[in-house]
């Protein structure tokens, strides 16, 4: 979706950005981060698996961040800090112990029931600035 979204070019756009996620869409982020999550507690997150989850937590903590909300973004900063600590682990599967996983699931709890409500235009940028900080950009 990120990649898609050139910018503001006219009242089309406008009213394309404003608009909500679609359920489908909504439900294909839902099952991913889901199942990466699961699998990270099972002790057997690929390496794909764990770039999703941290391509979502970083996306999480930019929308609380563009929302102002504090609490939100705290708790997406815990989590992120437990999945740091996960992935500096010396392991092929990614392994998350039982602080690290409840403090992700917390912040994925709260994610997971804003997708719905969230604009377009906004998890685009979220999900755009993610990914720049994943690929060091």
């Amino acid at each position: 979706m990120a990649n898609n979204y050139t910018g503001i070019g006219d009242i089309f756009d406008l009213i394309a950005v404003k608009q909500r996620l679609d359920e489908s869409d909504v439900f294909m982020v839902r099952m991913a981060v889901l199942t990466s999550l699961d699998a990270a507690k099972r002790g057997v997150a690929t390496g794909s698996m764990a770039n999703t989850l941290s391509l979502h937590l970083l996306t999480a903590c930019g929308l609380w961040s563009q929302m102002s909300n504090k609490p939100l973004y705290d708790a997406g900063a815990k989590a992120w800090a437990a999945h740091s600590k996960a992935l500096a682990r010396p392991t092929d599967l990614l392994d998350l112990s039982t602080s690290e996983y409840s403090a992700i699931r917390i912040a994925f709890r709260h994610y997971i029931l804003a997708l719905p409500k969230l604009e377009i235009g906004m998890f685009s940028r979220a999900q755009a600035k993610a990914q720049a900080e994943l690929e060091g950009s």
